[in-house]
């Protein structure tokens, strides 16, 4: 299992577009931002993760979620192609920080949109992929070609939860929580057959719930999930919560702000 996370300082982070149902052109606190984010980044570092950092280019504000920068396994990262304009220089940035410390690095080709771990999960040699609406079907099997793992594709068919990781949150290799109103009743059969699922409510899942982090036996999850929370504490996990209202603006939380690597 990965100890090392990247994460970017949110310097320049704002909601200047909407490019989700979540962006609605709401007003960022700024200081409170980066308030929020080294909460995050603390507790990362309390757990005894290394944290490594990307320099936030000023013109591109959603360069905070670095999950969405690609899928890393080992030495080895398949780059992602940003469905969206506003968001494909965010690429440039990546590419570059990768190649410096000294990955090899994979691109796909520019007609087939990707975004990383945005929409998936490594479990074992499994890799788990969303896709519908950020991600095409045909980059998920190219990502697992590359990185030699076998693929686990799930369709989203919830415009407000456009990525796996708004939806799907893995404990560990036999558990997952996850939010039924994001997939349909066959994915959720599918995925039945590989992992034990614990539903979050639509609350829950609007709290973006399954959104969170995990390493080991602890969680941290985002604010107002206090429920879902207890639950998994009587299952042995260890439960930490931190305010992410003003990356929720951006339609994003925890687990946006974090790429294992």
């Amino acid at each position: 299992m990965s100890t090392t996370i990247l994460l970017c300082p949110p310097i320049f982070y704002d909601v200047k577009y909407s490019i989700n149902p979540w962006m609605k052109g709401e007003k960022v606190d700024h200081a409170l931002a980066i308030h929020q984010w080294f909460q995050l980044k603390n507790v990362l570092s309390h757990l005894g993760l290394t944290i490594k950092e990307i320099a936030q280019a000023p013109d591109l504000p959603d360069m905070v979620f670095t999950a969405n920068a690609g899928t890393v396994r080992g030495a080895d990262v398949v780059m992602s192609n940003f469905k969206y304009t506003e968001r494909k220089r965010e690429i440039e940035e990546f590419s570059s920080w990768f190649k410096k410390e000294g990955y090899t690095v994979h691109h796909l080709p520019k007609n087939v949109s990707f975004e990383g771990c945005g929409d998936t999960v490594i479990n074992n040699n499994l890799l788990i992929g969303g896709y519908g609406y950020r991600s095409d079907l045909k980059a998920l099997r190219m990502t697992a070609e590359i990185l030699n793992l076998d693929l686990l594709p799930l369709k989203l068919i919830n415009p407000n939860f456009y990525h796996l990781d708004t939806c799907f949150t893995l404990l560990g290799p036999e558990s997952a929580l996850y939010y039924p109103g994001a997939f349909s009743s066959y994915t959720i059969s599918k995925l039945k057959k590989h992992l034990h699922l614990i539903p979050v409510s639509p609350e829950e899942a609007n709290n973006f719930g399954c959104n969170s982090i995990v390493y080991k036996h602890h969680i941290i999850m985002p604010a107002n999930n206090e429920s879902l929370a207890d639950s998994l504490d009587e299952k042995g996990m260890e439960c930490r919560i931190i305010d992410t209202s003003e990356f929720l603006k951006s339609g994003g939380s925890l687990q946006c702000m974090t790429l294992w690597i």
